[in-house]
């Protein structure tokens, strides 16, 4: 169980949209005076803080509570609008609840027992508050500490690449949000709770409504300290968000990109309180204690490279000191996969010959999303889906930065979705990936870019209109990439994954709606279709001494 040895006493503050919020306040023991306060705030029910950390309970977001009061801080508790025992309509991450969450600073900074400092603390939606919150500038918050949160909701989770997400939209809601609530003798969908789905699959451009549930678009108004962290393993909901609110913010800033490679040890990260002694502690003391510390001698970006327990640090992101590296895809069998073509990945452009790969779908062998059944029962993952496959590599490299999959591609449809992926395979034959360094989605009639927010690496889609494409012709496409880092070391390959939908096991539960799609697409890849995976290169540092433990 999680314990405190403090008793909370509940606060409560009319907002300024007349709502009554509630929240509850953990003072430190043997502390006298006024003292720092961390708020989390999120719609999982102050009540239900006494569950253990585990994956089962994947609400369970908050942090290591007894760590800060032992350290000197109040922790507040809140529930956002809606939710547990605050009144209103739930509007997950809407503005307005960003200023609710900004009316409970200010009433808090104001108290007695509180300095007038006040961070925030927790992830995920704990770290879309932060975010929500720091859009609105309250004048009493001094520093977030935005561990593994989503900045632009449509782009982050809601629509990859204009996709509609269908099984994490479903679990979180239900399991984390309405079953809750009613378990706890609360209306399953009051206040709002059950109007939210049907809200976000109604609304499946990103239109005004889509843009005020995302800080992103005010995040360059953000002048606090903030401290963005990142988990490689969260590629499919909320890295994306740390990596731009890193970039939008204008205050000070670090990046912190941790090791942890699923959803399950990035909560029991977060809790980890050495990882808290180490990260947020220092930041938390220095800028809401003044303590001088060194915490922002610290690089501006550290990041734990994929495939070796090594950590690097840069001055910006993507570091200055990166390349471009291409990967020209070819019909050429690699020889090392058993997919539905075993294409290679070459470094050298294809000549006339470079041939094309079409493919039907939704393919008679699928079971599980493009999980095919083995005899032996055993899942195959890759056996049904597109790939394309490296030599093995002669020499270590590492590939940290931005990715981007620039794709030829026909269909005899009106429209194609694409869902790409890449992963580091081990040297020799086999066929199974350890590391999935980076994904990415797009939905053809989604592909108009914002030539304003495009770079280079960096394709940033509109997804204002759908623009139907003409069967049989040949479209470039750029697909958004995940950032990304990983040691390729000698003899072993990169894999490029395509299909239109994905493994309801592997990418478990950020599955997207596949809808009525039954057609064959085509990707080309000659000399007058280049396709190719563009990635970033950094130059490697001196690895001959360390063991390659994989991380």
């Amino acid at each position: 169980m999680v314990d405190v040895n403090v008793t909370p006493f509940e606060i409560e503050v009319r907002t300024r949209h007349g709502d009554l919020v509630r929240a509850d306040v953990y003072l430190p023991k043997g502390v006298s005076g006024a003292v720092p306060v961390l708020l989390g705030a999120s719609p999982y029910q102050k009540a239900l803080r006494h569950l253990p950390v585990h994956w089962v309970f994947p609400f369970i977001e908050y942090g290591p509570m007894q760590l800060y009061l032992d350290a000197g801080y109040a922790y507040v508790a809140m529930d956002v609008p809606g939710t547990g025992r605050s009144e209103g309509t739930w509007d997950p991450v809407a503005r307005e609840e960003g200023e609710a969450i900004h009316d409970m600073i200010e009433h808090v900074a104001a108290q007695t027992w509180s300095s007038g400092n006040v961070g925030m603390i927790g992830m995920s939606y704990y770290c879309w508050s932060q975010w929500n919150a720091a859009r609105t500038r309250p004048p009493s918050l001094k520093c977030i500490g935005a561990y593994d949160g989503a900045t632009d909701m449509y782009r982050d989770w809601m629509y990859h690449g204009g996709i509609p997400t269908l099984g994490f939209l479903n679990s979180w809601l239900f399991g984390s949000v309405l079953l809750q609530h009613q378990a706890q003798g609360l209306p399953i969908a009051g206040q709002g709770r059950g109007q939210v789905i049907y809200d976000i699959y109604e609304h499946m451009f990103d239109d005004e409504w889509q843009r005020r549930r995302s800080p992103y678009w005010e995040l360059d108004q953000v002048d606090i300290p903030v401290l963005s962290i990142g988990a490689w393993g969260k590629a499919s909901l909320h890295l994306r968000g740390n990596f731009t609110g890193f970039e939008k913010v204008r205050g000070p800033k670090q990046l912190l990109v941790v090791g942890a490679n699923s959803f399950a040890e990035a909560q029991t990260y977060y809790f980890d309180e050495a990882f808290h002694r180490a990260e947020l502690l220092p930041w938390y003391d220095h800028h809401l204690k003044g303590e001088a510390n060194g915490v922002m001698e610290r690089p501006a970006v550290r990041y734990m490279m994929q495939g070796a327990h090594e950590e690097r640090s840069a001055e910006d992101w993507p570091p200055t000191d990166v390349t471009v590296s291409e990967f020209f895809l070819n019909a050429e069998h690699s020889g090392v996969v058993q997919s539905l073509n075993d294409g290679s990945l070459t470094k050298d452009a294809p000549d006339t010959d470079g041939g094309a790969t079409s493919w039907q779908y939704p393919d008679p062998l699928w079971m599980a999303g493009v999980t095919m059944m083995r005899p032996d029962g055993m899942p195959d993952h890759v056996a049904r889906v597109v790939t394309y496959t490296t030599p093995p590599f002669e020499s270590e490299r590492e590939f940290t930065g931005q990715g981007m999959l620039h794709l030829f591609a026909s269909s005899d449809q009106a429209n194609m979705d694409f869902m790409a992926k890449v992963s580091l395979m081990p040297a020799g034959d086999s066929e199974q990936p350890y590391v999935k360094i980076t994904q990415g989605w797009l939905r053809a009639s989604r592909r108009e870019e914002d030539s304003d927010l495009t770079t280079d690496m960096r394709p940033f889609h509109k997804h204002q209109r759908d623009e139907p494409i003409k069967p049989g012709t040949v479209y470039a496409l750029r697909v958004e990439l995940m950032p990304m880092s990983v040691l390729v070391r000698r003899g072993e390959r990169l894999r490029l994954e395509i299909s239109n939908t994905e493994s309801a096991i592997t990418e478990a539960p950020m599955s997207h709606w596949y809808g009525q799609k039954v057609g064959t697409d085509t990707y080309h890849h000659d000399a007058l279709h280049p396709s190719r995976l563009r990635l970033h290169e950094r130059p490697t540092q001196d690895y001959s001494n360390r063991s390659g433990d994989q991380s």
